[in-house]
């Protein structure tokens, strides 16, 4: 069975580097998560990791394989503070350009040479998990000071796999909508605010749109994380159910919450999937030109860099729908290779990463939002223009986690395939989403 489960992972490791997450890279610019080092079949993962005691010297050098990205300097620091807390340990870091880290897993996996730590995402926790590719930490985190409530529960839920946890979340992401100022005093309209609905967005964008100067009031190409993952459960539906053993996309209220973004393309509210696929949405938003994105809170840097755009825009909730809000959220997680020599070090090091020290460094660099909660507010701080507590409150009151299974890259893809012909007008949202439940339900079937 671990021989069939390692081959699916190295079948898939082409195919997932079309996904999406803490941004995808079919929908968002931002860095996207991504998948780990594997491990060879000759090195068998124990059924639990051993318990770390208060007594137990911590030595031995720890390879920590991560995409290479805003976060480089903060690991660095990381590693210099916790070299020198733990004297007789080394941090080697190893970064990999994002378009390089899935062929650099799949030769690590054939070949042996697996990181005794590394960054792992939501679309394939449950693949890695159950080859025995990382250990289970539950042990390990009831012997730490760590406390797991002072996460997002829906990160904790993501690293969850059939009752056991596999890593600790060390940042994340949640989604809002972000306006252009101007665009909205042209027209008189007060400003999206937390009391929004679906009906209010549908009317501004509307109103904003004006075919005469060419501009639109929001961009709705095709975007799950950034878009349909949110309005989806909105409506009632799911893109997978929670057993992880049905597809969601053949129910009414899954179709809706992708017909709702469909029709404010047909409408002509927003510029064509062609346009946005050529000029990406957050483009075409910083030209002044759309009124409205829906997207992450790591957009927050691009916004704020671009010294003629950084103070015309600002971020309020996701409109409600049917007296909800929420938020998909996604973080990547820290784990520990089933192959590592030197466990309790590679702990030690998770356990770091997850502390108050590090998610202190984390929040102060302005790379990404720690998911310590207590930390949070220091990411926030880099950008006093935005209302980017709404993110927080996202992750801690609302959010739920970004939906996977076994085989997500496999099904990310057909998923893809499918949609970007309704969104281009090309075909009904309900032909193309029977035709997703079927093959994704086909896929299920195999885990």
């Amino acid at each position: 069975m671990k021989k069939k489960l390692l081959a699916t992972i190295l079948c898939a490791a082409m195919t997932a580097t079309m996904l999406s997450g803490c941004g995808e890279a079919k929908t968002e610019p931002a860095p996207a998560p991504a998948q780990t080092e594997t491990k060879t079949e000759e090195a068998a993962a124990p059924e639990e990791a051993p318990a770390e005691t208060a007594e137990t010297t911590v030595e031995g050098e720890i390879h920590y394989a991560y995409w290479q990205d805003a976060l480089t300097p903060y690991l660095e620091e990381s590693a210099k503070i916790f070299e020198e807390t733990y004297p007789g340990t080394k941090i080697v870091l190893e970064p990999t350009a994002w378009g390089e880290y899935w062929t650099k897993l799949e030769t690590a996996a054939s070949g042996g040479s697996v990181a005794d730590v590394f960054q792992l995402n939501g679309p394939n926790i449950g693949k890695y998990a159950s080859a025995g590719v990382v250990v289970p930490i539950d042990e390990y985190i009831a012997s730490s000071d760590l406390d797991l409530s002072n996460y997002p529960a829906a990160l904790n839920d993501l690293y969850t796999v059939e009752g056991k946890q596999y890593g600790i979340a060390m940042d994340y992401d949640t989604i809002g909508l972000w306006y252009n100022k101007e665009l909205f005093d042209a027209k008189g309209i007060a400003y999206p605010n937390e009391n929004w609905t679906w009906d209010d967005l549908v009317a501004a964008a509307k109103a904003i749109t004006d075919p005469a100067t060419g501009t639109y009031g929001i961009t709705a190409d095709y975007a799950d994380q950034g878009g349909f993952y949110n309005t989806v459960p909105l409506f009632g539906g799911y893109i997978i159910s929670e057993d992880k053993k049905t597809s969601g996309f053949s129910l009414d209220e899954t179709k809706a919450g992708i017909q709702c973004w469909v029709d404010l393309m047909k409408e002509g509210y927003s510029p064509s999937q062609a346009s946005l696929t050529e000029n990406p949405n957050y483009v075409q938003f910083m030209s002044g030109k759309v009124g409205m994105v829906m997207a992450g809170d790591w957009f927050a840097t691009t916004f704020a860099s671009d010294e003629a755009f950084k103070d015309k825009c600002d971020v309020t909730y996701i409109p409600m729908i049917n007296g909800k809000r929420t938020s998909v959220i996604h973080g990547k997680a820290n784990c520990i290779s089933a192959a590592t020599k030197s466990p309790e070090a590679a702990w030690k090091w998770v356990e770091f990463l997850a502390g108050d020290k590090a998610n202190e460094l984390l929040g102060k660099s302005g790379a990404a939002i720690p998911s310590h909660k207590d930390y949070s507010a220091l990411y926030f701080e880099q950008f006093p223009q935005y209302n980017m507590a709404i993110f927080a409150d996202e992750a801690q009151n609302s959010s739920y986690p970004y939906p996977t299974s076994k085989t997500a890259a496999e099904w990310g893809d057909i998923m893809w395939n499918e949609l970007i012909s309704a969104y281009s007008l090309e075909v009904s949202v309900s032909d193309a989403c029977d035709s997703i439940a079927s093959q994704m339900n086909d896929l299920l079937a195999t885990e």
